[in-house]
């Protein structure tokens, strides 16, 4: 009898003892490693290739964080997208992998082939090929790489071309930058950010999505209750730009604001890159900002929010102790960025001191405050 979806979906360390007792029984694994956001013939075709190299195919589907396809995408939660590709009768098991280090998941699952899809551009094609020649046992291992052959079909064609999710302005914008700059353009001009130190001045936030299906009205109250399934965490506002930030430069400094009670500072140092350093101050009339989105997982639409926050500006000594701090290290910085989410942290003596002292300065602002 057939695995159902949910049998055939692991964690990815379960999955790797999995595949490490079917290899001892003589068994070919095969992995097929991508977004998989929409399921369209080009997939099929290069799942049933795929197959075709082995005995066991496995999916391992990249996590929303680390999906790189530009806003909008993915389309679907990787929950979603996970269950979409284990209910294909042609996979074996699939599983939810983190895609930071690319291809980290196929170090750690040991498949005897991995299967790489056609590339759909030649440009593409000549930056995997460089990856897998020069680098191939660092990133793979001792998996094969096989690349399966028919029609090359790019999800992402599909998107551009026929789901409107792009505003009108932002097509525009993005037609005319492709007619000015090459990709080699845009490599260029990112190399060259790689010495670049950056202070980044703003607001933190952790983002907090619980998924829930509807149960239906409750037979007590006037409310529709709600079945919660999972959630997650993701350090998002200053942190999260500073983490982008530091995939580009060298060197990223991030001043931020927390609450002087249950700060969360240690899961955040956590969750920052190596190469960001951190100047924290603390404010006791409030918390770290949190916000906590209650999400309807099958339709992807959030049913409601509560958010931990005090929107007041700092008081008067904990703004002199950040105008005196800015003061005595704004001058050491290429580049001053400041994210204001208007959360009470940029008062406006500390937007003069960052105008007046710094080199060059760019502000990225959602509210605008008296």
């Amino acid at each position: 009898m057939n695995k159902t979806a949910k049998e055939k979906i692991h964690s990815v360390h379960d999955l790797a003892g999995i595949i490490e007792g079917l290899k001892k029984q003589g068994k070919t694994v095969v992995q097929s490693h991508g977004v998989f956001d929409l399921i369209h013939p080009g997939i099929i075709n290069h799942l049933e290739l795929a197959g075709q190299q082995g005995d066991v195919l496995v999916v391992t589907v990249i996590r929303d964080r680390d999906v790189r396809r530009g806003p909008g995408r993915p389309i679907f939660t990787d929950a979603l997208r996970l269950e979409n590709v284990a209910s294909l009768e042609l996979v074996d098991y699939a599983c939810v992998v983190d895609d930071e280090v690319p291809f980290e998941c196929v170090r750690i699952l040991k498949p005897d082939v991995l299967a790489k899809g056609q590339a759909y551009k030649e440009r593409d094609r000549k930056v995997h090929e460089k990856i897998f020649e020069e680098e191939k046992e660092f990133y793979l291992g001792k998996s094969r790489v096989h690349e399966t052959g028919g029609f090359s079909f790019s999800s992402s064609q599909i998107v551009n071309n026929f789901l409107d999710i792009y505003p009108q302005e932002t097509k525009d914008f993005l037609r005319e930058f492709s007619g000015k700059y090459s990709f080699n353009d845009v490599a260029e001009g990112i190399n060259s950010l790689g010495k670049m130190k950056v202070l980044l001045i703003g607001d933190g936030i952790i983002d907090e999505y619980h998924y829930c299906s509807a149960m239906g009205k409750s037979a007590k109250s006037h409310l529709v209750v709600s079945k919660y399934l999972m959630h997650e965490v993701f350090y998002g506002g200053a942190f999260a730009i500073a983490n982008h930030i530091a995939g580009i430069c060298g060197k990223i400094h991030l001043v931020s604001l927390l609450g002087g009670t249950d700060s969360k500072e240690e899961s955040i140092s956590k969750n920052l890159k190596q190469n960001v350093s951190t100047r924290f101050f603390y404010r006791e009339d409030g918390p770290t900002i949190v916000k906590k989105r209650y999400v309807d997982q099958y339709l992807n639409q959030k049913i409601f929010e509560v958010n931990y926050l005090n929107d007041d500006f700092i008081n008067r000594e904990c703004e002199t102790s950040v105008i005196d701090y800015l003061k005595s290290v704004i001058n050491g910085y290429d580049l001053v960025l400041v994210s204001d989410f208007g959360h009470g942290f940029l008062t406006k003596e500390i937007i003069s001191v960052i105008r007046d002292h710094s080199k060059k300065y760019a502000v990225n602002t959602q509210t605008s405050r008296d």
